[in-house]
């Protein structure tokens, strides 16, 4: 049995045209600014820092910033659920569903990480179909730095299973290199897929177990995340 850890954004769905169009209105109503999530680097960050870069980046007041910040936050969530499209299904990657067949069979542990809100990330798995896989998920509310979020996915992994998950019996899987660089504290087995924001070429540079171009041979994709 192991502990595999999926992030959500561009590795299972793709949902970023939404997220760029929710965001771009919602700095144009905070902020007045034109902003879209893709003018950043935001794989594997939380809401809270992307807004930020963003932020800084059309030049938004600090003061300003931080007035507004939470009703930002707290009205994406909400805004993000409506402009769900209702066949959300196809925004499922490519293999993903075989994939999470296959480990659920197996008796793995399945978790969820993001750095998106409860908010989102529950509309994201309800209107997709695919919260029934996960034993439980972690949001970028709960911390704001990835490998704690690791951290206290083990410990709950391992309240669940009653035993503990060490090493390579943790599998991180994710787009970006800071998925890659959350599993190394704890020695875990990492696997890329090229999915996402970050090239193929960036994400070999840090140096994942695995990297995959996407999901879709799930078969094979199995096979490294049961590597000893």
């Amino acid at each position: 049995m192991k502990l595999v850890i999926f992030d959500l954004d561009q590795t299972l769905v793709d949902f970023i045209p939404v997220h760029n169009g929710v965001t771009r209105r919602l700095f144009k109503r905070f902020f007045g600014v034109d902003a879209r999530l893709t003018e950043i680097d935001f794989a594997g960050k939380n809401l809270n820092d992307i807004f930020r870069e963003l932020a800084v980046l059309k030049n938004v007041p600090e003061d300003i910033f931080r007035e507004k910040k939470a009703g930002l936050l707290a009205s994406y969530g909400d805004a993000f659920a409506e402009s769900l499209p209702a066949d959300a299904g196809k925004y499922v990657l490519p293999g993903v569903r075989e994939l999470l067949d296959e480990l659920s069979v197996k008796g793995h542990v399945i978790a969820l990480y993001t750095g998106n809100s409860r908010r989102i990330a529950d509309a994201v798995l309800e209107a997709t179909g695919l919260g029934g896989y996960f034993r439980f998920c972690l949001y970028g509310t709960e911390t704001e730095i990835r490998s704690d979020m690791v951290r206290l996915a083990i410990e709950k992994a391992g309240k669940l299973a009653a035993r503990e998950f060490r090493g390579r019996d943790v599998v991180i899987i994710g787009d970006s290199v800071r998925d890659i660089e959350s599993g190394r504290p704890f020695g875990a087995l990492t696997i890329a897929v090229a999915t996402g924001f970050h090239s193929r070429e960036k994400l070999m540079a840090a140096g994942p177990d695995y990297l995959f171009a996407n999901l879709e041979n799930h078969r094979e994709v199995l096979k490294a995340i049961e590597t000893p």
